[in-house]
């Protein structure tokens, strides 16, 4: 046993049994009263620990620890590592259990990666190899040999460092303002939130903190009560967004586990408003997070500044393991690193050659999808299914696109999928088609669903995208592919670049995202020439059923969206809306050019626009296209006027009879 260098955190590796690493374990952390066994096996009992499965470890946030037990013996879980890698104080001890002849046993944490039919006896894990690769480097934290004795570290969390008095200091000074906290893990953001909220109510501030769940806030909780002796002032996202009082400062941590729409509404309920997210935290990048929020406040009135906090509380200075779980997960995105080779395309075991690129790709995807988690690197190179395509200039990674292979689903478990007894992993688009759509055949193609694309900031808006999309619709031409296609959160602005690149629309999610906020779009592009023939088909379905859905339940979509989607449709003659009549007509001419009440000419209205849409006049980049829009189907009202830019109802209805005048049938 080796002797350990407070407050730098010790980490073994054991390939010895279970019974006697345990031991060695429970020895060596008796005098302890935090430690913590991670295992599958709810057999694994040690007495005087706090034990948790894989699925309740989440719950440990926020929970700091002298010594952890994580069993990996029977898979690689690399959220789980983060985790407890982030609970862990210095001075303390996490031993990585895996079990004799780990590299060559099979890996059960890989079947959820991979899609049906395949399992996890059938397919070795190429991550599973890279990770003891790192694990073996000169230099990894870890060792085989055990410490002699443990001093874990005393945390100084509620001593203030001049790097959070500066935070607290701007923040309450400053006038009407958006501000940013991204940290890492054990910086002292949640005590450093709660000493903001403490003082801002001292004041006499109405204040407030929220999260997706009390559950995520609960070490700010727990401080700013040991500060104030008082209930923090929780409040949940949506009680929030319908609280009509003023607000002087509003907290809402790990905000990037929350829908961006919802974020957007946030940023204006209150005089100042702090949005904290953990830097590569279990819920996603906040660094990804703040790269990308940023450009949705960029809108607001008011100004907006970012913070981080540098030093660590809960370990010391260039502590081995954090460094080491960087370098594994959570590299940053280097835009002008030099690549000794550029392969276009990698897949599974390729990755092998090129572990550098690995991390280049993944932190560019992580810039791009602030909700980017270390299992998804796992992903691309363990899922047969991927395959990554990279675009690069002058030797610089630029680009990355995932794409996964679907399709080919034999005929009766389509059936299934179609009469819901079935849902295989996998095959996102065939199964929605199926499942949501009633389209039969939809099983029998081959699809190469683009599931990721992400460009470096700096070289976006130059036409880099487009040609990724190219490269692979010429890649899955050369496999005789039937089907390109995508499914993201819809906003006007993507929905625009995927019809650029002839995408054309095929199904809308009935309900938001609980990620993005927005509805789901499915978009194809055909390749052979079955597929043209049934693509066109598909289309027009959509397109029918899609306009007759729009006053059932999709109001929430923005008319600027509505519109964008029609644009792309292929429309046909829709049994669903019948042409206009006479006296529809007359009944609008009335309102436009009279005094017939708005009330009375609605469903006239409804039927109108849903007329325009279906011959495309109605377009997403005029104002007053969208104000018809918005009125016919009861997305705007009246109560709307001044958000709209309107003096009031009067001003805002003039408008409206103007836009109806003008789209009128001469």
């Amino acid at each position: 046993m080796t002797s350990i260098h407070s407050p730098h955190r010790h980490c073994v590796i054991s390939q010895q049994t279970l019974s006697n690493a345990l031991n060695n374990f429970a020895e060596l952390t008796q005098r302890l009263a935090d430690t913590l066994v991670v295992s599958h096996c709810e057999e694994v009992l040690l007495a005087g620990t706090t034990q948790t499965t894989f699925n309740g470890l989440k719950r440990q946030l926020g929970n700091n620890y002298s010594a952890i037990f994580l069993d990996l013996s029977a898979g690689l879980n690399l959220s789980a590592l983060a985790i407890v890698a982030g609970t862990l104080k210095g001075g303390g001890l996490l031993v990585l259990y895996l079990g004799p002849h780990w590299c060559s046993n099979k890996d059960q944490e890989l079947a959820r990666f991979l899609p049906w039919p395949l399992e996890s006896t059938q397919v070795s894990s190429t991550y599973k190899t890279l990770f003891w690769q790192a694990l073996s480097q000169p230099n990894s934290p870890f060792t085989e040999q055990w410490p002699r004795a443990l001093s874990p570290y005393q945390l100084t969390e509620k001593n203030l460092t001049s790097n959070q008095h500066q935070f607290i200091n701007q923040v309450l000074e400053s006038p009407p303002s958006t501000h940013i906290l991204i940290a890492a893990r054990g910086r002292g953001k949640s005590y450093a939130l709660a000493e903001l909220l403490y003082q801002a109510k001292t004041r006499g501030q109405q204040c407030f903190c929220t999260a997706s769940s009390l559950h995520n806030l609960a070490t700010l909780v727990q401080h700013f009560q040991e500060l104030s002796e008082t209930q923090a002032p929780f409040i949940a996202p949506d009680e929030l967004l319908r609280l009509h009082t003023h607000i002087d400062l509003l907290v809402v941590d790990e905000a990037a586990s929350i829908p961006l729409p919802m974020l957007e509404q946030m940023a204006q309920k209150a005089k100042r408003v702090i949005f904290s997210s953990t830097d590569f935290g279990y819920e996603g990048s906040g660094r990804g997070f703040g790269l990308r929020f940023r450009q949705h406040l960029r809108h607001l009135k008011t100004p907006c500044h970012e913070y981080t906090l540098q030093q660590p509380l809960r370990w010391g200075e260039n502590d081995p393991l954090e460094i080491w779980l960087d370098q594994l997960l959570f590299k940053e995105y280097q835009r002008n690193v030099e690549l000794e080779d550029t392969p276009s395309t990698l897949c599974g075991a390729q990755w092998l050659q090129y572990p550098n690129l690995l991390d280049q790709a993944f932190a560019l995807l992580v810039s791009a999808h602030y909700q980017t988690t270390p299992e998804n690197k796992r992903w691309l190179v363990d899922d047969p299914s991927v395959i990554t395509f990279l675009y690069y200039r002058d030797k610089k990674l630029l680009g990355v696109a995932l794409i996964t292979a679907e399709g080919r689903l034999p005929k009766d478990l389509s059936e299934q999928v179609a009469q819901g007894k079935r849902r295989p992993r996998g095959h996102l688009v065939p199964q929605s088609l199926l499942a949501h759509e009633g389209i039969q055949d939809a099983g029998q193609y081959t699809y190469w669903r683009i599931s990721r694309i992400a460009i470096a900031p700096d070289a976006q808006r130059q036409g880099l995208g487009s040609q990724l999309i190219e490269s692979i619709y010429q890649a899955a031409l050369s496999q005789a592919i039937d089907f390109l296609c995508t499914s993201f959160a819809a906003t006007t602005e993507v929905v625009s670049f995927w019809q650029q690149n002839n995408f054309r629309a095929v199904r809308l999610g009935s309900a938001k995202d609980q990620a993005s906020g927005a509805y789901s779009l499915m978009m194809l592009r055909p390749l052979s020439k079955i597929a043209y023939s049934r693509h066109d088909l598909w289309c027009q379905q959509f397109s029918q059923h899609w306009l007759s859905s729009l006053p059932l339940g999709l109001q929430q979509l923005s008319p600027a969206l509505i519109s964008t989607i029609a644009a792309s449709c292929i429309m046909g003659e829709n049994p669903h809306i019948p042409s206009l009549t006479d006296k529809t007509v007359s009944d609008l001419i009335f309102f436009a050019n009279y005094s017939r009440p708005y009330d009375s000419v609605r469903s006239q209205l409804l039927h109108f626009t849903l007329n325009l849409l279906e011959q495309k006049k109605l377009h997403p980049n005029n104002p007053q296209h969208l104000l018809l829009l918005g009125c016919a189907l009861n997305i705007f009202t009246e109560k709307d006027a001044h958000d709209l830019n309107f003096s009031g109802k009067k001003d805002l209805f003039k408008a409206l009879k103007a836009t109806v005048n003008a789209l009128l049938p001469a």
